[in-house]
Parts: C-alpha cells; structure tokens; sequence
C-alpha cells in the first residue's frame, strides 16, 4: 500500500502543462531555461539535405516523432502526418520499450553516489537474502548492468512464458536459475534486466518509480513521464515506461552533459562516462547503454526503434518513437546507416565551410 501511495502521489503531482521542456545544452546549462531553444538549422550551420534525408527516413520508417537537438538547440522536430504534433508535448504517451533499460542503469550510478551502494562489485545477495547461496550469490550489481548475470532470456515458450507476461515481475525472476556461472559471457536478458527493480528499490528505501520521478525525471522536466509497475507494484526496469518525445529526448541531453541540467549535477559525470564505455565482454555495450564507437556515439534503444542517439563530439542529439508497426519498417532506424547520416547532419556543411576557407 505504501508503495501505490508514493507512486500516485508521483503521477499526480504530474502537471501535463508542466512537461515543456527546458532547453539544456552546451552553452546553456547554466541558464534557468523554461523551454527547450528552437533555433533554425540553416543559422547553425547544419546541414539541410542531411535533416531532409533525415525527416524522409522518419517518414518512412514509420515513426510517430523524431527531435534533433544542436548544442542545446532544437533545430528538427518532426511528427508523422497521422500523429498529433504539440510543441508543449501533449501527445499521447508512447511506451519506450527497451530503451528504459538505459534510465535504469542511470539511477543505479546515482544510488552508487549516495552511498546506498557499496560498490559495481557488491553481491546482489545483500539486497535480495534468495539469493545467498549458490551461483547466485556470486552474482553482482555490475553483472546485472553488463548483461553478464548468466540469468537466460525467456522467450514465451516453454515452462518460463517470460517476465515480459509475468503479473509479479519480482517474484518470476527471483525464481529463475542461472543458465551460466556470472561473469562467463554476455548474454541479452529481460530477466536479468528485471532483476534490478528489487536491488535498486531496496537500496532507495522507496519505490523505485517513486525514485526515479523525484531523482531524476522532475529535476529535468520529465514531468510527464512515469516508469510502469506491475500488478504487484513491483517497478518494471526492462521496457515500456511512458513517455512524450521532447521528453524522451531530455535524458540524451542530460547525457550530452555529462549528468547536468541547470547547473545542477543530476547524474555523476564520471558514470555518464563509465556506462558509455564498452566493457570487456561485448564491444558495443556498456551499462546498460549501446556503444557505437565507430561512430563515436551510443544509444539507448528498444524494440520499435523506440532510439536516443547520443553524438557527444558532434554535441548531438537525436530522438525517435514509434506507436505502432507496420510490416517490414521496424528496425531500420538503428543502424549505422542511419548514424553515418546523423552525423552528416553537423559534418556536412562543417566540411563544407572548412574547404570554402582554404
């Protein structure tokens, strides 16, 4: 009961009108900003055929909004024909899918920062007594961050439906066995993702939907997004928290910042950069974060294309969502192709004015 209590509480204070976004970027973090900049993309010096390819991939691909932002400015902002477009974001929520994943590991560094996590390395026994004996008890929160739990992916079929169709989410997952000894191997798991929601709300002392709305999406405008719970009020840490797509967008820009909004340091700066990091055990992942070193960004993504690029030497950053899928369109926005573009949007006519000064 207490936990319900908290989270309503959470959702009411919510103002739909309270969700413009404050424009946070290079060169305006110290600003008290009350709405997101809007600049024109051609006194940026942006590339125009880049952000037309871009609105045109959009389009096709079947999203239901895509915002690119510029050194703090917001330079593209664009909505499907069929979805309701509203500078202020009162579009209907739109689930994140895995993308949320990302915010997680977010809250986990900053309950690292407040001291109610010892270290990456303490043993998720101390925050779930299950788990004390056996492989399990040497599991720990950084093998849960990494992927590297050796807690399986279910898939739906079989006796484990997955935690995706599970009513107690915490429960389901504190039952699974570990498919592999911790540490041996990177393997893509909901339900080690899962995981998460009862160490990091046990080490909050409070629900951790009630945690993230106070620690991290009111401080940064986000005050229309929610994490979901479960039938349980168990928070669900591995998709689908609600959203709006400016909003969507703020957590990359908080990432640009390395952690900062307002002057204030929200996330420390040192795990922004940690979790942006590839780890040892998979090359294009790093706590809980996509890692595209080729192309000098990293991303948080789910299913859908649900997609927050970050271009941290470009001071870029772009956000995608989708409602609905149409056949054969799902996937073709996260990909290198797609980043070769993005990049184009800043490097195009950079290029352009650097050989028209030679």
């Amino acid at each position: 009961m207490r936990s319900l209590l908290i989270l309503l509480a959470c959702m009411l204070a919510a103002s739909p009108l309270a969700s413009m976004a404050q424009g946070l970027g290079r060169g305006t973090a110290d600003a008290p900003v009350t709405q997101w900049p809007v600049a024109a993309p051609d006194t940026m010096g942006l590339n125009l055929d880049a952000l037309k390819d871009h609105e045109a991939l959009c389009l096709d691909s079947e999203a239901s909004g895509c915002l690119v932002a510029y050194d703090g400015y917001l330079v593209q902002e664009w909505y499907h024909p069929d979805y309701p477009s509203d500078p202020v974001g009162m579009q209907p929520w739109i689930g994140t899918r895995s993308a949320v994943k990302s915010w997680i590991g977010l809250l986990a560094g900053m309950l690292l920062a407040d001291g109610a996590i010892d270290s990456l390395h303490q043993p998720v026994a101390d925050f779930i007594p299950e788990w004390r004996a056996g492989a399990e008890a040497g599991v720990t929160l950084r093998h849960l961050l990494t992927m590297t739990s050796g807690v399986a992916k279910h898939t739906g079929e079989g006796p484990h439906p997955g935690v995706v169709a599970a009513r107690n989410t915490t429960d389901y997952v504190l039952d699974l066995p570990l498919k592999q000894p911790p540490g041996e191997a990177w393997s893509y798991s909901n339900e080690g993702a899962q995981l998460l929601s009862p160490v990091l709300e046990r080490a909050a002392g409070m629900p951790l939907a009630a945690y993230a709305w106070e620690r991290l999406f009111e401080p940064i405008g986000m005050r229309s997004t929610r994490l979901l719970v479960d039938d349980y009020y168990n928070t669900v840490t591995i998709g689908g928290a609600d959203t709006r797509l400016r909003e969507f967008a703020r957590i990359g820009q908080l990432m640009l910042n390395e952690g900062q909004w307002n002057g204030t340091q929200i996330v420390p700066a040192e795990w922004v950069r940690a979790s942006t990091q590839p780890i040892p055990e998979n090359e294009y992942y790093g706590y809980l974060w996509w890692v595209h070193a080729d192309d000098d960004a990293y991303s948080a993504a789910g299913t859908f294309d649900q997609i927050i690029y970050v271009f941290p030497e470009l001071g870029l950053v772009t956000a995608r969502l989708q409602r609905d899928v149409g056949p054969g369109v799902t996937g073709r926005y996260w990909s290198s192709e797609t980043r070769a573009l993005l990049r184009r949007i800043v490097e195009g006519n950079a290029a352009e004015r650097g050989t028209a000064a030679e």
